[in-house]
């Protein structure tokens, strides 16, 4: 969450001549309804299937940049699925990076709903990484972004790719 997946998959994307997909922005467009909206009506469970809806959906086509919700690979094995479909990149960033990209974001994240204080977001942003960081590690590459550009990370990606 908030490591800048959207934005520098869409410019890496772009600088590869591929297609982009969010995962999320398909699954609102198929949806017809926002994250918030499918979490507080459906619950994560529901959320959670459209994530692996999506990337089945997504797994034949070639020429793609893919930018995943921070729990999608953490669910239904998704990991070993998108690194099966492709090359998988962790979006490194530290705890203070997150907090800081997440607090202005609070109300357009349904999971930070309850976070009423800096303190409360780091909390919340600090459990969820020690439970997720096992997952993303599984990724084939991992780039740093604290204090990088979106154009830098970019940049890193392309050489990392195979």
């Amino acid at each position: 969450m908030a490591s800048g997946k959207s934005v520098v998959g869409e410019q890496l994307a772009q600088l590869l001549n591929y297609r982009f997909v969010d995962t999320d922005q398909w699954i609102e467009a198929r949806s017809c309804k926002t994250i918030p909206q499918i979490f507080s009506e459906e619950g994560e469970a529901s959320f959670r299937a459209k994530e692996k809806e999506c990337l089945e959906f997504l797994m034949d086509q070639e020429y793609l940049v893919i930018a995943s919700g921070g729990g999608t690979p953490c669910f239904h094995q998704a990991i070993e699925l998108m690194n099966e479909l492709g090359e998988t990149v962790y979006l490194k960033a530290n705890l203070q990076t997150l907090a800081d990209r997440l607090w202005d974001e609070k109300s357009d994240r349904p999971k930070l709903n309850s976070c009423r204080s800096r303190e409360q977001l780091m909390d919340f942003i600090s459990e969820h990484l020690s439970q997720r960081e096992m997952v993303y590690e599984k990724c084939q590459h991992t780039v740093l972004v604290d204090d990088q550009s979106v154009e830098m990370i970019v940049k890193e990606i392309k050489s990392v790719l195979v």
